[in-house]
């Protein structure tokens, strides 16, 4: 593992979001779509990268986001911070984890209404044209893991 991890996602990119309307309702089963567009640029030397989504939701509502991302050489892990305009004003508590074989596996803490979880981001097919990330919970302290609640495919755009 490496500060040059993330290498794989910087640059301008289009994004196709498949989402859970109710991540939280272990019943739904509504997907919604959108797309977003992406810039990602290294930071602090090559230490860490950070990026802004901009993009409009199904239901014409806009979305924008903002991911930090730094690595920690002393622990040999990567955090990924989360802040976006559907909750101004905070920064997400961040995720933390690493690369192993090329997939990427950051954990932390979330709430939202009260509702305590754990938070699990997988980068996927990092060494594609499409570089996937995908998010999950637990609500049990990671014993089991409800199924993927969101996903986004990523498209590269020309420079």
């Amino acid at each position: 593992m490496s500060a040059s991890d993330f290498d794989f996602i910087l640059g301008r990119w289009s994004v196709r979001h498949e989402r859970l309307a109710d991540p939280f309702d272990p019943g739904c089963t509504t997907w919604t779509t959108f797309e977003s567009s992406s810039d990602v640029a290294p930071i602090l030397g090559g230490l860490g990268t950070a990026d802004e989504t901009v993009g409009t939701l199904d239901d014409g509502t806009a979305f924008n986001g903002f991911t930090l991302r730094l690595y920690s050489p002393e622990a040999d892990e990567w955090a990924i911070w989360w802040a976006s305009v559907a909750n101004p004003g905070v920064l997400d508590d961040p995720v933390r984890g690493r690369f192993h074989d090329g997939v990427g596996t950051f954990v932390g803490p979330g709430e939202r209404d009260g509702i305590t979880f754990l938070a699990r981001f997988h980068w996927i097919e990092t060494a594609t044209e499409h570089p996937v990330w995908e998010q999950d919970f637990s609500f049990d302290g990671g014993a089991t893991w409800a199924p993927i609640n969101w996903r986004m495919v990523h498209t590269r755009l020309a420079d």
